[in-house]
């Protein structure tokens, strides 16, 4: 369940850094013009296309994020690039086109931080249960040294795939999201679909490895006293 809130945070993630991109487009449209630079067309054309790429990939993040924003009859830079261009070229200030803040400051944004924190505390918690185990093993007399081995080895086995998986999942959903009209009914659906599979895939990784690690452990020690 830990590995799995890659999913949303992928996603976040690669929504703020397209974000990035427009902005650092637009800030280098705006020297472009204030310095006239020969460059304009070239400077245009990349708002345009970042902006594009932008509205395509992460139409119903940007909903979230415009929808609590104060929107004029002109619109904003996040909804509007030639209103973002006009800025660019009028204002003074640079103020008005740092819309990564506003992403920042979004309830997306915040919700994206408390998944990271729950997946996060999810992962401390398995471990804690697994150096339980181990304690267990010490205070009993049994071959801790053993224990450690299984447990820490299934821990980075089962955490590794498990990740890699959403992160795949992720992707796939990414491209869904692009190519058809799903929506957030169709995100939902799919991310618990790709949160099955990950989860799935991890605790099987966690029983496989579990089962194998000690044998693996006596053969190491008996080549290791060899």
């Amino acid at each position: 369940m830990g590995a799995s809130t890659t999913i949303y945070n992928n996603r976040l993630s690669s929504f703020t850094d397209a974000v990035k991109n427009y902005q650092n487009s637009l800030m280098s449209y705006r020297d472009v013009m204030k310095s006239g630079g020969a460059q304009k067309t070239l400077a245009k054309q990349n708002v345009v296309r970042a902006f594009e790429k932008m509205q395509i990939g992460f139409q119903h993040e940007l909903r979230s994020v415009t929808g609590g924003i104060k929107v004029s009859q002109k619109g904003t830079p996040l909804t509007d690039s030639t209103r973002a261009m006009n800025i660019a070229k009028s204002s003074r200030s640079a103020v008005k086109l740092d819309i990564s803040s506003q992403v920042q400051a979004s309830q997306l944004a915040r919700f994206g931080k408390s998944a990271k924190l729950l997946g996060n505390g999810l992962a401390v918690i398995d471990f804690a249960s697994r150096v339980g185990n181990i304690q267990n093993s010490y205070n009993a007399g049994e071959n801790w040294e053993r224990e450690l081995f299984i447990e820490s080895s299934s821990f980075v086995a089962s955490a590794t795939t498990g990740i890699m998986t959403a992160n795949v999942g992720a992707a796939a959903l990414g491209f869904l999201m692009v190519a058809t009209p799903i929506g957030w009914v169709g995100l939902i659906i799919g991310g618990v679909a790709v949160i099955g599979v990950a989860a799935g895939v991890s605790m099987g990784t966690n029983s496989l490895v579990k089962e194998n690690a000690g044998s693996r452990y006596d053969q190491l020690m008996k080549w290791l006293t060899i």
